[in-house]
């Protein structure tokens, strides 16, 4: 581990603030500095050995996709060698669809660009989304209670989740999220056998360098 001192404590863990999240919007491009200095570990993520993998289901059980999202960059803060904060920065650009046969490239095309498009994601407009983590609880059987904000389509909402700790540079977690939290509000249609619930369920797998 690299040892750091922080000014930007604040940015990891409160840069979303209570104002913002009532709006419910937030430009994390933007967002500013403040805090006093902080002593923390940090572990940078692999963005090759991380990975997170989506899924979504068909209402009435019609069926279900899954695929992943490529991370951009990341870390994780440790202090007293215990989780602390982190930031997860994904690229929605490169959304990915995997459980269709390669040997079928247009239905594979038809459903990631459908992805990337204002029905769902509005790649274009929101490339990235982006995890806060704002507090850590631990708990037992290298369990931890996690608390963060997770910024998608320039929307930002709190998710609670457990994660598990694999060992000191690798975490396990699993969420599920109303996609409609987040405007991410397609509805599909019942004649064509589309209708989409609006839960996604999320994988997540993080690896630090």
């Amino acid at each position: 581990m690299n040892k750091a001192v922080f000014g930007f404590m604040s940015l990891l863990l409160f840069s979303v603030t209570e104002e913002k999240e009532r709006s419910g919007r937030f430009d994390f491009e933007n967002s500013f500095i403040s805090s006093a200095a902080i002593k923390f570990d940090t572990l940078t993520i692999d963005p090759i050995k991380s990975k997170i993998v989506w899924k979504g289901t068909k209402m009435m059980g019609l069926g279900s996709h899954e695929g992943d999202i490529a991370i951009q960059n990341g870390f994780l803060l440790f202090q007293n060698q215990e989780l602390s904060g982190g930031e997860i920065k994904v690229n929605m650009r490169e959304i990915k669809v995997t459980d269709i046969p390669a040997t079928d490239p247009i239905p594979i095309k038809n459903l990631t660009d459908h992805l990337k498009s204002p029905d769902f994601f509005d790649v274009d407009k929101y490339p990235f989304s982006v995890l806060y983590f704002r507090s850590i609880e631990k708990l037992q059987n290298n369990k931890l209670g996690i608390t963060a904000s997770l910024i998608i389509k320039g929307t930002s909402n709190f998710v609670h989740f457990e994660a598990e700790k694999v060992s000191n540079n690798h975490f396990q977690a699993y969420l599920q999220i109303d996609r409609f939290e987040w405007d991410i509000a397609y509805r599909g249609s019942w004649v064509d056998r589309t209708l989409v619930d609006q839960e996604i369920d999320l994988s997540v797998e993080i690896v630090c360098n």
